[in-house]
């Protein structure tokens, strides 16, 4: 949600800086900036109906059903910072320490995937084999890394 307010102040003080336009009835110093929003971000890999989702929300190799975001303790899903909580987006997955991009990715069947990443975090970066399982409902993700196995629960 920071992102969200980033992006509305930033556009906000570009317009601003502009000035009023002809068409406003209000001088530039009357006018109110538009609420922030108030809902919490969806974490669907699909957009909401009539929503549009710019192509690097939209494509990339890791398959639909893993995109979203997970947590071993439910309490990451909200917490800030969040030590164990992961964003899996179309081409990167998101870590408390760092990110992992997708170099490839393989889908062996429904609620697999192999994919070789390239992982950074503290200044290092090292090329990985991640190994993702869905259980049958979707609702919980298994994922090895390196050997080790955790356990998430998807954030909804």
């Amino acid at each position: 949600m920071t992102h969200e307010r980033f992006v509305a102040a930033t556009l906000f003080v570009s317009l601003a800086a502009c000035g009023p336009s002809e068409k406003s009835a209000e001088p530039a110093a009357t006018q109110t900036p538009p609420a922030p929003e108030t809902t919490s971000p969806s974490y669907a890999a699909t957009p909401a109906p009539g929503e549009d989702l710019p192509p690097s929300q939209t494509t990339g190799p890791i398959p639909l059903e893993f995109r979203h975001v997970w947590a071993v303790e439910a309490k990451d899903c909200t917490a800030e910072p969040a030590l164990t909580r992961i964003s899996i987006s179309p081409a990167a997955i998101r870590w408390y320490e760092g990110r992992s991009i997708v170099v490839s990715a393989e889908a062996p069947h429904q609620g697999a995937a192999s994919l070789q990443v390239d992982h950074m975090a503290e200044g290092q970066t090292s090329r990985e084999t991640h190994v993702l399982a869905l259980d049958e409902a979707g609702a919980t993700l298994t994922y090895n890394r390196n050997g080790s196995t955790f356990t998430y629960k998807r954030c909804d």
